[in-house]
């Protein structure tokens, strides 16, 4: 079987099977259905019914990349029976009030973070991306195409370089095929990569580029701002000819973390390394005597906007801490009710005066 399970031939995975049952990986996600690749081939999937009423996160349901058991009783649906343990896992805070995660992509082996060089190009989102990858245990490699509109010495470069500690960073283009191989370096036989980015920035063009075919659909950006247009609407994996595999997805401008605080000290080690030298263990880099960071801002070897995107994620990572603990949640239901109750009293009590 290929299909990546070269990544897994150290499992004993015959523990997981039961007569009549095999081992598939999920390609594509729909509603109430998933596409498997099978040692036979291609089949439609969906999980049993047991498994749907014993599994109540949906964060466990099969994503994309998974490895799953499955039985073919017949020539129509397989049936899916467990999700076998993940190597890696992508994920964001779903939109919404819950705080629930949603899976992007599992057992993925490399995280291309695509921008472009256009009015995409922004460096929080990056950082937000890293994060993302480091809570993934791996380096984000980030990939800015539409290089034929840059010139060689585009500072958007360094900026990425700055952003992205640890992780490379690659220019491409999609359409005249420079840098190609450079993507190709991570995806050999084997090997899983996943396109995250927004849309318009060329995930699809760049997979067709790979692929050799124009598999994928692709749109061109709106001239008026420069955004693109949904092509891709649903994750989906798709086997390169050399072997690799990519998991192309549907464009995020915005995405919520779902990852946890400590993972900032690693893409932003600049600002973990100047913490040490601050006078206070706890210091908050706010407005303590003797910080280090506020020193090195003072003195612009760290630049504000990197310090701010810094403060800025760490507010979201400590606000999504507290959803998720439900003692906190508790405790700040309970103070705002108190705050409702107390303008309440106020505003009536100005009534009767």
């Amino acid at each position: 079987m290929n299909w990546g399970w070269v990544q897994y031939r150290k499992m004993d995975v015959n523990r997981f099977l039961s007569p009549g049952q095999s081992i598939a990986r999920v390609t594509a996600v729909f509603r109430d259905h998933c596409l498997l690749f099978l040692s036979d081939g291609e089949r439609m999937g969906q999980v049993t019914g047991r498994f749907r009423h014993l599994v109540q996160d949906s964060a466990l349901f099969p994503a994309v990349g998974d490895w799953v058991v499955v039985e073919c009783p017949d020539e129509g649906l397989a049936l899916i029976h467990e999700v076998l343990p993940r190597r890696s896992v992508l994920s964001r805070a779903q939109a919404g009030r819950a705080t629930e995660e949603q899976v992007l992509a599992a057992n993925v082996d490399v995280m291309f973070v695509m921008t472009a060089f256009d009015e995409d190009f922004n460096v929080r989102r990056i950082e937000r991306y890293a994060v993302m990858a480091r809570q993934a245990g791996m380096d984000p490699v980030v990939v800015l195409n539409k290089s034929d509109l840059a010139c060689e010495a585009d500072v958007r470069v360094n900026e990425a370089r700055a952003v992205s500690p640890g992780g490379a960073v690659h220019c491409v283009s999609a359409k005249t095929g420079e840098g190609i191989d450079a993507v190709k370096f991570y995806l050999q036989e084997g090997k899983t990569g996943v396109f995250l980015g927004s849309s318009g920035v060329g995930k699809s063009t760049l997979l067709n580029a790979l692929l050799g075919s124009d598999v994928q659909e692709t749109n061109p950006i709106r001239v008026s701002d420069g955004k693109g247009r949904h092509t891709t609407t649903t994750r989906q994996m798709f086997l390169l000819p050399e072997g690799g595999l990519v998991i192309d997805t549907p464009g995020l401008r915005e995405i919520q973390l779902w990852a946890d605080e400590t993972i900032l000290s690693e893409v932003f080690s600049e600002i973990d390394v100047l913490a040490r030298s601050c006078r206070y263990k706890d210091c908050q880099h706010k407005a303590e005597p003797g910080c280090a960071v506020k020193g090195a801002l003072d003195s612009g070897v760290l630049p504000m906007d990197r310090y701010n995107g810094y403060l800025k994620l760490q507010k979201e990572l400590a606000y999504l801490k507290r959803k998720q603990d439900p003692t906190q949640r508790s405790n700040t239901k309970r103070r705002w009710k108190k705050i409702h109750n107390s303008m309440r009293d106020y505003v009536q009590g100005k009534r009767k005066i």
